[in-house]
């Protein structure tokens, strides 16, 4: 009985504790949303953020902080949100229009190389939904495999065992392709390593020094992949694959 009074005094802090935090975080999304409609654009971009420094992110969050800095002609901070938001929710049609909207206004206009045709497919196909998404299709055709496979083993009727065993690989293939595409779009957001040029222009240099030679010039807004580190710089790729150095202080990782 001692034991599960001193459990309960332990946990009940905690659950008051989280549900304090909770509320906080939605009186300051309200908050930033209030701001926002108001046209406190500049509040409501700290009221969003300081969200995020609590460590709630959500694609709704990063959406309206991209269209707060929209508003305050902030492109690169605006396209940077759009793309966190994007990259949690990628089947959002709302997200995807102001993206390429933001990517409008920016001045780099970089002509991508085109991805070969398999991997576009299969980005576009995986990109229809989220990985929770496609983690819950997988396991209801999951489910439904199991009870197909059920209805094989014990029903007397020809018929139905037939039916029962074919749509059970039909729906065990399928299970196998939405794992897939829920680990597609798992390792997008966890091993994530884009980013966006924050400062005006910045040149790219040959070599991690400041003394190398300029290679080119990029300006705010432009997406980067970034491919290894160097003390305080990166080597970092265009959509067009050119390759040079910058300092990380230059973009911000998506």
């Amino acid at each position: 009985m001692k034991r599960i009074v001193i459990i309960l005094f332990i946990i009940y802090p905690l659950a008051i504790f989280a549900k304090v935090a909770t509320q906080n975080v939605d009186s300051l999304f309200v908050a930033a949303n209030k701001f926002y409609s108001s046209g406190k654009y500049t509040e409501a971009v700290q009221h969003y953020e300081a969200i995020i420094a609590k460590g709630k992110v959500s694609p709704e969050l990063y959406f309206n902080l991209g269209n707060a800095y929209f508003k305050l002609n902030d492109m690169a901070h605006a396209i940077l949100n759009y793309e966190r938001a994007y990259l949690l929710n990628p089947s959002d049609d709302d997200i995807k229009f102001n993206l390429e909207l933001a990517r409008t206004y920016t001045t780099d206009k970089i002509e991508a190389i085109p991805d070969f045709f398999v991997t576009k497919w299969i980005n576009q196909l995986s990109n229809l939904f989220s990985s929770n998404t496609w983690a819950l299709l997988a396991l209801l055709s999951f489910i439904i495999t199991l009870v197909l496979l059920s209805l094989f083993q014990f029903s007397g009727r020809y018929q139905i065992k037939k039916n029962s065993f074919w749509f059970s690989w039909v729906l065990g293939a399928l299970f196998i392709v939405f794992i897939l595409f829920s680990n597609v779009q798992k390792n997008r957001v966890v091993n994530s390593n884009h980013a966006i040029i924050t400062t005006s222009s910045v040149a790219v240099k040959s070599s991690p020094s400041d003394n190398s030679n300029d290679l080119f010039i990029l300006h705010a807004g432009t997406k980067v992949e970034t491919l290894r580190n160097v003390g305080d710089w990166c080597e970092i790729k265009i959509a067009d694959g050119s390759k040079g150095w910058l300092l990380k202080s230059n973009f911000e990782k998506i």
